[in-house]
């Protein structure tokens, strides 16, 4: 990744690590911290490293580990407009964000100790799922990004390790996996469509991201990667999710990624200021609205095809414990479309 300045990207290679929140997890930080510090000093992978000298990257703070270390997750709903064949469609949208850890060689979630700590790293789980009806039948569309706070496999850090993406609708359903690998991103697609059926294939990696994993660099939750006003140039993959709709294959393209000035921003929830974060992938030009200050939520966004989305109820939760009938309340306040209970 390369910007016309030394762009300042977060780090894992961290000193300061601080006790917070679940033991567990927190015990896990340092742990990750370790490896962190040592993948800093030497990566043995090549095949799609970057191998040019990589800048000075400052030191995560503390306060971000405190925040993902608390025990919950962060659940954000959205009032949406999502453009599909050719017309608008109001639906809603959940951002949800919660820290994991991961196995670094099968990517699957870490749930007990036959994992050995050295083959875990600490990630950034982002859930962004998009619900919106097309005439008689409903849409369903999940894209799953598992961004690494530390430097993995030579990338930078925030890079992504693995998307996942999934579309339901009365047609059939589709699931597309790409994950960063030694040799390249190692891509599966499985699809109801015939002209697209199965495919496995291998695509360029080094100094290259993924569009999905954009909405968790943005945030800069391990520190400031651009002052307003600049940009940064970078190879990118597009969003799965608008491969989906284009049905065009996974090839990267450059991009030219820019961060404005922060501007007041409107939501249902109140005003806040906001940092335009835009770029442009085949064709389509996106702007996110990312907090200015506190926890750098994502407040919105809009494309030029007419898709936009604005905040609506925002809270940090333990959501994967709330699945009893009595959550029902909390559905009502994230504005979630009902299913009742049954008798």
């Amino acid at each position: 990744m390369r910007g016309r300045r030394a762009v300042r990207m977060a780090a894992a290679c961290s000193s300061r690590w601080k006790r917070g929140g679940q033991r567990a997890l927190t015990v896990a930080f340092a742990t990750a911290a370790l490896i962190a510090l040592s993948a800093c000093a030497s990566d043995p992978n090549t095949n799609n490293a970057d191998t040019t000298a990589a800048p000075a990257y400052p030191p995560v703070p503390a306060s971000f580990y405190e925040t993902w270390s608390d025990g919950n997750g962060e659940v954000n709903s959205y009032e949406l407009v999502e453009e599909r064949y050719g017309e608008r469609r109001e639906g809603n949208a959940v951002l949800v964000f919660a820290a994991e850890e991961l196995n670094r060689n099968t990517y699957v979630k870490v749930e007990s100790d036959a994992t050995p700590q050295d083959q875990r790293m600490y990630v950034i789980k982002l859930n962004q799922l998009r619900k919106f009806p097309t005439g008689i039948y409903d849409y369903s569309a999940m894209t799953t990004v598992f961004s690494v706070a530390g430097s993995h496999l030579g990338h930078h850090p925030f890079q992504a390790a693995r998307v996942v993406h999934t579309t339901q609708e009365w047609c059939g359903q589709v699931y597309h996996r790409v994950d960063l690998t030694e040799s390249g991103w190692k891509e599966e697609l499985r699809s109801y469509f015939e002209a697209e059926g199965t495919q496995d294939r291998v695509s360029p990696a080094a100094r290259t991201d993924v569009e999905d994993n954009l909405w968790i660099w943005i945030r800069e939750l391990g520190g400031r990667v651009l002052e307003p006003g600049e940009t940064v140039e970078m190879q990118l993959y597009p969003s799965l999710w608008e491969l989906r709709k284009t049905h065009r294959p996974f090839d990267a393209a450059p991009v030219v990624v820019k961060k404005d000035a922060a501007a007041p921003f409107e939501t249902p929830v109140g005003t806040f200021d906001a940092y335009p974060w835009s770029w442009t992938v085949s064709g389509r030009a996106l702007t996110v609205y990312v907090e200015a200050e506190g926890a750098h939520r994502i407040l919105g966004w809009e494309d030029s095809r007419g898709g936009r989305a604005r905040l609506a109820r925002s809270e940090r939760l333990p959501y994967w414990r709330m699945h009893g009938t009595d959550a029902d309340e909390a559905r009502e306040r994230f504005g979630l479309p009902g299913f009742g209970i049954a008798g």
